[in-house]
């Protein structure tokens, strides 16, 4: 005897559930169904800021937010600063060759803030002396300007990239000092 398994019905059909799936992507289009957008960190600033400044759109978001996190430790401050810069230079359009003079006429107090991102991106590193943090040595800006005709200093010696070659082998000898009569 043979029988054939029986399923239970849940009373859904192909209709239902293509009604569900249009439903679903018609609520996709209702604005208030959107997610809210993520408050602004301070980060959505120093990159645009950061950009603006090295004129390099290609800059690493996860790199950036190291650095401001890093400048955002020593100087409390900065980070204000460079939002009220960064809303400054949008308001008064201010192109990148004239920042230096019409800050130091228009805004003295923030004409420090461009060279601190400079400083963050270019040398990888945060603050000066002794509060000095390194934070992107490997990455910073500096080397990677320079990289298609110089290379960056290294503590091996030899040539540059002696390093991936197997060392030359020597055939050493154990020889014993003769006790001297």
């Amino acid at each position: 005897m043979t029988s054939t398994p029986q399923f239970p019905t849940f009373g859904l059909s192909r209709r239902h559930l293509l009604g569900g799936a249009l439903a679903a992507g018609m609520a996709q289009l209702i604005p208030g169904s959107w997610a809210a957008d993520a408050p602004a960190t301070g980060t959505d600033s120093f990159m645009a800021l950061s950009r603006y400044l090295t004129e390099r759109g290609d800059l690493p978001q996860a790199q950036g937010a190291r650095l401001l996190a890093a400048q955002n430790e020593l100087d409390g401050k900065f980070k204000g600063k460079l939002e009220t810069l960064w809303t400054w230079i949008g308001a008064s359009q201010v192109a990148l060759a004239h920042l230096n003079e019409r800050l130091k006429a228009e805004q003295p107090d923030l004409a420090d803030v461009p060279m601190n991102v400079m400083q963050l991106w270019y040398q990888g590193i945060a603050g000066s002396g002794t509060a000095t943090r390194v934070v992107a040595y490997e990455h910073a800006l500096n080397a990677d300007v320079v990289a298609d005709r110089l290379r960056p200093p290294s503590y091996v010696y030899g040539a540059y990239g002696s390093w991936s070659s197997n060392p030359t082998t020597f055939k050493l000898q154990l020889i014993t000092a003769q006790p001297k009569a």
